[in-house]
């Protein structure tokens, strides 16, 4: 490979933050791309150049990273939901509605496009569900989580 190549000292260099930065990035899935072999990892200089394009930034308006790549925890995403956040914390409950999420290590991540999608998805199937009680007369309750779908 005729391409520079990066240590993670050497990058953190160039963007003036601390190697453990990258660290945590990497284990959270974000940041460029990189190679590991071995022990070693070298961040190839295109990968680099393509995620500094993909944080670049119009103003200060804008969030400094874009929804599709920042992985969330679950209290985030329930706040920004404002959903409830056993929905995303429990286990079972996560597999009962089929939430969207990965694991690193023994965390759980959410990536919001694909919660936002489910969320969209489930508001559908609840509204479905609510006009096929209402049809056959049989009263339900909703509850204030659901109601809070349709500003999603």
């Amino acid at each position: 490979m005729d391409e520079k190549l990066l240590t993670p000292s050497e990058l953190a260099a160039h963007w003036s933050i601390k190697p453990k930065t990258l660290q945590k990035w990497r284990t959270k899935g974000y940041g460029p791309q990189y190679l590991k072999i071995s022990r070693r990892i070298l961040y190839p200089m295109r990968t680099v150049l393509k995620f500094e394009k993909s944080t670049l930034q119009q103003s200060t308006a804008q969030n400094p990273v874009s929804e599709i790549s920042k992985p969330l925890k679950c209290d985030e995403v329930a706040f920004i939901l404002k959903l409830p956040t056993h929905w995303f914390r429990n286990t079972y409950k996560r597999q009962e509605l089929n939430i969207p999420h990965f694991r690193v290590n023994k965390e759980i991540w959410f990536k919001l496009n694909e919660v936002k999608a489910w969320a969209r998805q489930y508001k559908a199937e609840i509204e479905k569900r609510t006009a096929e009680t209402q049809q056959t007369g049989q009263k339900r309750s909703r509850g204030v989580a659901l109601d809070r779908l349709s500003l999603i």
